[in-house]
């Protein structure tokens, strides 16, 4: 998931069947979520972003097609995948990409610094590649406000957790919060680029409560905890009368590829 800072939408970007990737905006407001892409390559969503507004998307892919097609970073419009400008990259050394307010982007990897398609109307700045691997996997949680946990609060963790790095991100209006725990990577093991992180809510009187069953969780400005699970559910679940219900979800197992060509709106600036 790579949720806007500053609208009420998320961009899903999920695996399968093998091969496969399929992009979809979900609408956080009216709980819907809404088609897009179909790719079928590589994509390296924790080298991703999206627009804070949640309209645009930076992405690093590794196609099947001809140099310089082959790798590369591109903006897209969301959730689609049409490549507005692209730059080539040398290989998949590659680091993360961000966005300011004013849609200017910065990225860092091994790449050519001039597009050799379509041109950005914003402010780019291509850096030397960030080597710190663990901040490049977590780079979108530190742009959305997560912070290393304190030591005082890793201290009533179970001890297989305390030799991971440890961020967390509190709720908005009170003092629970999400903890991340990444454990390192391990291509041979399920994972987000082989990225092997848990999950933990950390509740006001500063108890954990795992959650196993997250791949991917974060809070939304409403203070819902929005999860994808290793079930294929997307889910919100929010506190009412002292409880976390979930009050939300939706199945996006076995869904059949049906790549199409993305609207007009999509393919142009």
């Amino acid at each position: 998931m790579l949720p806007a800072t500053a609208a009420p939408v998320a961009l899903i970007m999920r695996r399968g069947p093998a091969g496969w990737w399929h992009l979809m905006k979900w609408d956080l407001l009216r709980c819907e979520v809404t088609p897009g892409a179909w790719l079928r390559g590589t994509l390296y969503p924790r080298r991703c972003a999206v627009s804070p507004d949640g309209t645009l998307l930076g992405y690093f892919a590794l196609g099947h097609g001809k140099s310089p097609w082959d790798t590369y970073f591109a903006v897209s419009k969301t959730p689609w995948l049409t490549a507005l400008t692209a730059w080539q990259t040398h290989g998949t050394w590659t680091g993360g990409c961000e966005f300011a307010p004013d849609n200017s982007l910065t990225i860092s990897a091994s790449m050519d610094k001039k597009p050799f398609h379509g041109s950005y109307p914003y402010r780019v700045t291509v850096r030397d590649l960030d080597h710190d691997w663990v901040r490049r996997d977590l780079l979108n949680e530190l742009n959305r406000g997560w912070r290393p946990l304190p030591q005082e609060a890793a201290k009533r963790l179970p001890p297989e957790l305390r030799q991971a790095v440890l961020i967390e991100r509190t709720r908005r209006g009170d003092d629970h919060a999400l903890v991340l725990a990444h454990a390192g990577t391990d291509f041979q093991r399920h994972g987000i680029e082989g990225v092997q992180v848990s999950y933990l809510r950390r509740e006001a009187d500063g108890a954990f409560t795992p959650l196993p069953e997250a791949v991917w969780a974060d809070w939304d400005s409403k203070g819902r905890l929005l999860m994808a699970t290793r079930d294929g559910l997307v889910t919100i679940t929010d506190r009412q009368s002292g409880s976390w219900t979930r009050t939300w979800s939706q199945d996006l197992r076995d869904l059949t590829p049906a790549p199409a060509p993305s609207p007009h709106w999509a393919r142009e600036w």
